[in-house]
Protein backbone atom coordinates (compact mmCIF):
# COMPACT_ATOMS: atom_id res chain seq x y z
CA UNK A 1 0.00 0.00 0.00
CA UNK A 2 1.04 3.59 -0.51
CA UNK A 3 -0.37 7.05 -0.05
CA UNK A 4 0.19 10.23 -1.96
CA UNK A 5 0.74 13.60 -0.34
CA UNK A 6 -2.84 14.57 -1.22
CA UNK A 7 -5.07 15.13 1.80
CA UNK A 8 -8.78 14.78 1.18
CA UNK A 9 -11.10 17.35 2.76
CA UNK A 10 -14.05 14.92 2.72
CA UNK A 11 -14.60 11.18 2.70
CA UNK A 12 -13.55 9.41 -0.51
CA UNK A 13 -16.81 7.82 -1.72
CA UNK A 14 -15.65 6.09 -4.91
CA UNK A 15 -12.31 4.81 -6.10
CA UNK A 16 -11.46 2.87 -9.24
CA UNK A 17 -8.73 2.22 -11.75
CA UNK A 18 -9.11 4.08 -15.04
CA UNK A 19 -7.77 4.04 -18.62
CA UNK A 20 -6.63 0.40 -18.53
CA UNK A 21 -5.08 0.76 -15.05
CA UNK A 22 -2.97 3.80 -16.00
CA UNK A 23 -4.71 6.09 -13.49
CA UNK A 24 -6.89 6.10 -10.37
CA UNK A 25 -10.15 8.03 -10.08
CA UNK A 26 -11.37 9.12 -6.63
CA UNK A 27 -14.63 10.94 -5.88
CA UNK A 28 -14.43 13.22 -2.87
CA UNK A 29 -17.11 15.77 -2.03
CA UNK A 30 -18.26 17.58 -5.18
CA UNK A 31 -15.15 16.76 -7.23
CA UNK A 32 -13.25 13.79 -8.52
CA UNK A 33 -9.49 13.46 -8.69
CA UNK A 34 -7.43 11.91 -11.47
CA UNK A 35 -4.27 10.41 -9.96
CA UNK A 36 -1.22 8.86 -11.58
CA UNK A 37 0.67 6.20 -9.69
CA UNK A 38 3.83 4.15 -9.78
CA UNK A 39 4.24 0.98 -7.71
CA UNK A 40 7.83 0.08 -6.93
CA UNK A 41 8.00 -3.70 -6.65
CA UNK A 42 11.77 -4.04 -6.24
CA UNK A 43 12.86 -5.91 -3.14
CA UNK A 44 15.83 -4.58 -1.22
CA UNK A 45 16.23 -5.75 2.38
CA UNK A 46 18.44 -2.76 3.23
CA UNK A 47 15.93 -0.19 1.96
CA UNK A 48 12.64 -1.99 2.59
CA UNK A 49 11.35 0.74 4.90
CA UNK A 50 11.90 3.50 2.35
CA UNK A 51 8.70 4.22 0.43
CA UNK A 52 9.42 4.49 -3.31
CA UNK A 53 5.88 3.98 -4.62
CA UNK A 54 4.27 7.29 -5.53
CA UNK A 55 0.82 8.64 -6.25
CA UNK A 56 0.40 12.14 -7.72
CA UNK A 57 -2.57 14.33 -8.48
CA UNK A 58 -2.95 14.98 -12.21
CA UNK A 59 -6.10 17.12 -12.08
CA UNK A 60 -9.26 17.81 -10.04
CA UNK A 61 -12.64 17.97 -11.79
CA UNK A 62 -15.40 19.77 -9.89
CA UNK A 63 -19.00 18.83 -10.55
CA UNK A 64 -21.19 21.89 -11.17
CA UNK A 65 -23.72 23.06 -8.56
CA UNK A 66 -23.69 20.08 -6.24
CA UNK A 67 -22.66 19.34 -2.67
CA UNK A 68 -21.55 15.75 -3.19
CA UNK A 69 -20.93 13.23 -5.96
CA UNK A 70 -23.31 10.33 -5.31
CA UNK A 71 -22.11 8.08 -8.15
CA UNK A 72 -19.22 7.89 -10.60
CA UNK A 73 -18.65 5.65 -13.62
CA UNK A 74 -15.72 5.23 -15.99
CA UNK A 75 -14.72 2.32 -18.23
CA UNK A 76 -11.38 0.72 -17.40
CA UNK A 77 -11.59 -2.28 -19.75
CA UNK A 78 -10.70 -0.26 -22.87
CA UNK A 79 -9.53 3.27 -23.67
CA UNK A 80 -12.36 5.69 -22.97
CA UNK A 81 -12.06 9.38 -22.09
CA UNK A 82 -15.60 9.62 -20.71
CA UNK A 83 -16.32 9.88 -16.97
CA UNK A 84 -19.91 10.15 -15.76
CA UNK A 85 -20.80 11.65 -12.39
CA UNK A 86 -24.09 12.16 -10.58
CA UNK A 87 -24.57 14.58 -7.74
CA UNK A 88 -26.73 15.26 -4.72
CA UNK A 89 -28.46 17.92 -6.86
CA UNK A 90 -29.99 15.07 -8.98
CA UNK A 91 -27.94 16.12 -12.03
CA UNK A 92 -25.69 13.96 -14.21
CA UNK A 93 -22.51 15.43 -15.65
CA UNK A 94 -20.41 14.11 -18.54
CA UNK A 95 -16.66 14.77 -18.46
CA UNK A 96 -14.27 14.30 -21.38
CA UNK A 97 -10.85 13.74 -19.80
CA UNK A 98 -9.17 14.02 -23.21
CA UNK A 99 -10.41 17.63 -23.39
CA UNK A 100 -9.98 18.04 -19.61
CA UNK A 101 -13.43 19.49 -18.98
CA UNK A 102 -17.14 18.92 -18.48
CA UNK A 103 -19.02 18.55 -21.77
CA UNK A 104 -22.64 18.24 -20.65
CA UNK A 105 -24.94 18.53 -17.65
CA UNK A 106 -28.34 16.83 -17.51
CA UNK A 107 -30.45 18.35 -14.69
CA UNK A 108 -33.03 16.37 -12.70
CA UNK A 109 -32.09 12.95 -14.05
CA UNK A 110 -34.27 11.23 -11.41
CA UNK A 111 -36.64 12.39 -8.66
CA UNK A 112 -33.91 11.49 -6.12
CA UNK A 113 -30.11 11.46 -6.23
CA UNK A 114 -28.64 8.87 -8.57
CA UNK A 115 -26.98 6.08 -6.59
CA UNK A 116 -25.71 3.99 -9.50
CA UNK A 117 -24.39 4.66 -13.01
CA UNK A 118 -23.54 1.72 -15.23
CA UNK A 119 -21.77 2.17 -18.57
CA UNK A 120 -21.80 -0.48 -21.28
CA UNK A 121 -18.36 -2.09 -21.08
CA UNK A 122 -19.13 -4.91 -23.49
CA UNK A 123 -18.71 -8.60 -22.87
CA UNK A 124 -16.17 -11.26 -23.73
CA UNK A 125 -19.13 -13.60 -24.41
CA UNK A 126 -20.81 -11.62 -27.20
CA UNK A 127 -20.15 -8.96 -29.81
CA UNK A 128 -22.00 -5.65 -30.02
CA UNK A 129 -22.44 -2.89 -32.52
CA UNK A 130 -20.04 0.04 -31.82
CA UNK A 131 -23.05 2.30 -31.13
CA UNK A 132 -23.95 0.15 -28.11
CA UNK A 133 -20.98 1.56 -26.20
CA UNK A 134 -22.77 4.93 -26.10
CA UNK A 135 -25.43 3.50 -23.76
CA UNK A 136 -25.46 3.81 -20.00
CA UNK A 137 -28.00 3.34 -17.20
CA UNK A 138 -28.82 5.30 -14.08
CA UNK A 139 -30.89 4.31 -11.07
CA UNK A 140 -32.18 6.10 -8.00
CA UNK A 141 -34.02 4.71 -4.98
CA UNK A 142 -37.74 4.56 -5.69
CA UNK A 143 -37.35 5.88 -9.25
CA UNK A 144 -36.50 2.82 -11.32
CA UNK A 145 -33.82 2.49 -13.99
CA UNK A 146 -33.28 4.81 -16.97
CA UNK A 147 -31.38 3.92 -20.14
CA UNK A 148 -29.44 6.82 -21.72
CA UNK A 149 -27.57 7.47 -24.96
CA UNK A 150 -24.41 9.62 -24.75
CA UNK A 151 -24.93 10.94 -28.29
CA UNK A 152 -28.33 12.49 -27.53
CA UNK A 153 -28.20 12.67 -23.69
CA UNK A 154 -31.78 11.38 -23.65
Amino acid sequence: SFQGKEKFHKTVRFAQFYFIDAFILLACGAEFHLLSFHLDTTKDDLKRYKQRSVCKLVQKFPMASTMEITSLSAVNDFYSYIVLTAGSNRALEVFDLNAGCSTAVIPEVHTRSVHQICQNKGSSFSTQQPEAYNLFMTTAAGDGIKLWDLRTLR
